[in-house]
């Protein structure tokens, strides 16, 4: 989940320069839908059969909606506006804005793992250095906005448990949000979706990127901690970085270098202390 998690960004800003942002969110939140119905097939067909329409649908309705299209629209509509390492390290606030979330409800979280957190959030701002590509305010807003609506909805996924097998739910998840995008997708008066557009490899890519990504991050949401869970976001901008470097001929000097070495030792420390507390 860490690695498909940061090579979305560098894609996502490149594929916004041949496809518009809404089309974007549409194409790969119906692709998503479709993956987590085979694999719901597959691995828990009788499930089908459980789905009652009650109150536990409520907040993963919401949920669905926050994430998709609310949050990756906001994601895509950010990337017209500024590059993907930035988008990477507004993400990165994403652990720092848990803990605080914890800290403020009463939750202890361990010296450990907070300085890990700490040290990962410095150097991921050095990480990051001065990213190629203009940048404006409205898309760093936007990118903000994304990483609230991430949080969001996944507090209300781990408070409201629907106790439908994981892959199943993820499947609703996913679908209702798909749902949400076609909805929502008239009001943008956005160029008419073209197979070509589907068939775009940045497309696939980030459409399997996205079913992967879900599928691993709700999963984990019942197993680890939330500052755990939104660790993955210090790991994004390394990856977002080496991408650039390898895919996109972006330059990667030494003080990236330097950082990317103690973000590393950052996430240790985090990861470290949450397998003494297992």
């Amino acid at each position: 989940m860490w690695f498909v998690g940061g090579s979305i960004y560098p894609f996502l800003s490149h594929v916004t320069e041949q496809i518009e942002p809404i089309n974007i969110i549409v194409l790969r939140s119906t692709g998503a839908a479709l993956i987590m119905l085979v694999a719901a097939l597959i691995i828990c067909p009788g499930a089908f059969k459980q789905l009652k329409w009650d109150s536990r649908l409520i907040p993963m309705v919401i949920s669905s909606l926050i994430f998709s299209p609310i949050c990756s629209g906001a994601l895509a509509w950010s990337s017209n506006y500024i590059p993907g390492a930035v988008s990477a390290l507004m993400y990165s606030t994403l652990p720092m804005m848990t803990t605080i979330w914890l800290m403020a409800r009463g939750i202890k979280v361990s010296r450990p793992a907070m300085a890990g957190i700490i040290l990962a959030t410095i150097s991921v701002v050095f990480l990051i250095g001065a990213p190629q590509g203009q940048i404006q305010t409205l898309g760093v807003i936007a990118a903000l906005v994304s990483v609230v609506a991430w949080m969001v909805a996944t507090e209300i996924w781990i408070k409201y448990d629907n106790g439908y097998p994981l892959v199943f739910a993820i499947f609703l998840q996913v679908s209702i949000g798909a749902l949400g995008t076609w909805i929502v997708r008239p009001f943008f008066h956005s160029a008419p979706l073209r197979v070509s557009d589907a068939l775009n490899v940045n497309i696939v890519f980030l459409t399997a990127a996205l079913a992967s990504q879900y599928w691993a991050y709700l999963a984990l949401s019942r197993r680890v901690s939330p500052a755990m869970l939104t660790s993955f976001a210090f790991v994004n901008p390394l990856v977002a970085g080496l991408i650039g470097y390898l895919y996109f001929d972006q330059r990667i000097n030494t003080i990236q270098m330097f950082s990317g070495v103690i973000l590393l030792i950052g996430i240790y420390l985090l990861v470290r202390e949450e397998r003494a507390h297992d």
